[in-house]
């Protein structure tokens, strides 16, 4: 192998300096016959730096609150919603105060992959497409040797480019019997889409080249709407009442006016058919093109006759039991709530037990030197606020869980609390793989911090965010803002609407303090930050305020009935 690679190396060598002489480039020879022997004995698995390089998994899952993460000591985390992910954490090195830059699925992923803000990376938005000709992990990955892989869901538009093997979702919220496609072949698969995700992985890794270092990215669906649990998880917390948060009412008084014109409310945006499958829905076929289908119906449609005798008798006794009872709209709100929580966690646990199949597989196929990254591209609201989505630089929406493991076979946990954001993922890991050609990314390894003996070092003083949909289907205004250790501003700069709050005083962010004179000084300090963070992070997205009109379309009566 090593001879090998060192032919193919002097044939590259000999190949570029003809190219370099014809077309009478300079070249300094002494970097360019470095940089190749480099890359080639890399290639045949020896690293230029010396020692092995490990294998990276990275799993994300979509929109996995920290609320259900039982190490994460959410309010949810005695439900004992993740086993396999606790137990993983108590070897593992865990970031508790981790955060993404953007709230939406595509951006934070594309943020993941490149290391550099949605600005910047050009995926500011969900539906744009990813640009795969600037530096990204899977890139440069290939070019120091390694074999990648992606499994799941793919949100980045066009045919995911630098994997040596994909295999995609065709619809990303199909979880039952999903059209999967790979290489431009489609197929549909029974069972539901996290199981089989996780199938296509163990597959991979029986079959990868063993000669090689590789890379793995496995992306699940499950935790993303419509929430829909695997069989066998159907009346999985049907016996407990879960705790409730402590403003799952809240008239958000005293904050501005996004936080009133939303439209992911539990009280009146979550649909009792298509988010909490009431009643039990009967489709005919013959009539269903007739419509466009919501999310939860097709995946009834998609489901064999034994899939859908079992869903059918799961849910038709607890339909009848609300029926049977008078409710107010204060218990309709709890009832909501309790559905859509409980089969968030139902989804979560078919997450978590599949984590278990994966380190198996690992185990089996021979797979050393892990390297294990658990996390997710954004949080989402479990009723905090009344609410059940994501986008919001609020932390349930903005914290993410970052679980990494250098080593899975190392058996002491550690937790750092320093502030860093998905920004840091993709720097970390080509630290590990022991390149330095990830020159362009606005992130920090992580590596200082996973490897220090302490958690003192000064990491970072704030964390920026902007998000840049609206309108959406969640109503969400464009905001950008700041976040320090002990506070957060966030500008709504289309209607110049301003918050701020003090994290020690008022981690649940309930109470608006922009206003108040008492925090003056902090704000101004604040705001000269926050300039200086989007001058650091070259933002120059416009954030201009819009004219008194338009804001009056958005924010008068009519806004409210859309």
């Amino acid at each position: 192998m090593i001879k090998k690679a060192f032919s193919s190396g002097l044939y590259l060598i000999s190949s570029q300096l003809f190219l370099k002489i014809f077309y009478k480039k300079k070249v300094n020879i002494h970097n360019f016959l470095s940089n190749v022997i480099i890359i080639y004995c890399i290639t045949a698995g020896i690293s230029a730096f010396g020692g092995n390089r490990p294998n990276f998994v990275m799993i994300v899952s979509e929109s996995h609150s920290i609320s259900a993460f039982g190490s994460y000591k959410g309010y949810l985390s005695k439900i004992d919603p993740t086993p396999n992910l606790d137990r993983i954490t108590q070897k593992s090195v865990v970031f508790t105060k981790a955060f993404c830059t953007n709230a939406t699925a595509g951006p934070s992923n594309a943020v993941i992959l490149t290391g550099k803000h949605s600005h910047i990376n050009g995926v500011t938005q969900n539906g744009n497409m990813f640009d795969d000709t600037q530096e990204h992990l899977p890139k440069n990955l290939q070019l120091t040797g390694y074999e990648t892989a992606l499994i799941g869901r793919w949100n980045l538009g066009g045919k995911p480019k630098y994997f040596n093997y994909w295999n995609i979702l065709v619809d990303s919220t199909q979880k039952y019997n999903p059209i999967f496609t790979s290489s431009g072949k489609q197929k549909q698969i029974e069972g539901h889409s996290t199981d089989i995700i996780t199938d296509l992985a163990i597959q991979w890794l029986a079959k990868r080249n063993k000669e090689k270092p590789f890379f793995l990215i496995i992306q699940f669906n499950a935790t993303t709407a419509p929430w829909l649990p695997a069989i066998r998880h159907l009346n999985l917390y049907d016996d407990k009442l879960l705790p409730e948060p402590k403003n799952l009412i809240d008239a958000h008084l005293g904050k501005s006016s996004p936080s009133r014109y939303q439209s992911m409310s539990i009280s009146k945006d979550l649909d009792f058919s298509d988010d909490l499958f009431f009643p039990d829905q009967q489709i005919d076929k013959n009539q269903s093109a007739q419509s466009p289908l919501l999310n939860s119906q097709k995946n009834i449609l998609a489901m064999t006759p034994e899939q859908l005798s079992a869903w059918t008798l799961s849910w038709r006794p607890k339909n009848e039991a609300f029926l049977r009872e008078n409710q107010s709209q204060e218990n309709i709100v709890q009832w909501k709530f309790q559905r859509f929580v409980k089969n968030y966690l139902r989804c979560v646990r078919g997450i978590d037990d599949n984590l278990k199949r994966i380190e198996t597989a690992l185990t089996e196929t021979n797979s050393k030197d892990i390297f294990f990254i658990y996390t997710s591209n954004h949080g989402r609201l479990l009723g905090e606020h009344g609410w059940y989505g994501s986008r919001w630089m609020y932390e349930e929406s903005m914290q993410i869980p970052l679980i990494i493991n250098p080593d899975l076979s190392q058996n002491s946990p550690k937790l750092i609390s320093s502030l860093v954001q998905n920004l840091d993922i993709a720097p970390t890991i080509m630290e590990y793989a022991q390149s330095n050609n990830f020159s362009q990314n606005q992130g920090h390894s992580l590596k200082p911090l996973i490897e220090a003996t302490d958690d003192n070092e000064i990491w970072r003083d704030s964390l920026y965010y902007h998000y840049n949909e609206f309108p959406s289907n969640q109503k969400i205004a464009k905001h950008y803002g700041i976040r320090t250790p002990k506070y957060k501003i966030i500008h709504f700069y289309q209607f110049n609407e301003w918050e701020f709050y003090d994290l020690n005083k008022d981690p649940f962010e309930e109470k608006n303090q922009f206003k108040n004179p008492v925090f003056s000084s902090q704000i101004e300090e604040m705001k000269k930050l926050l300039l200086k963070i989007r001058e650091k992070y070259l933002d120059e997205t416009d954030i201009s305020i819009m004219p008194e009109e338009w804001r009056k379309i958005h924010r008068g009566p009519e806004a409210r009935k859309e």
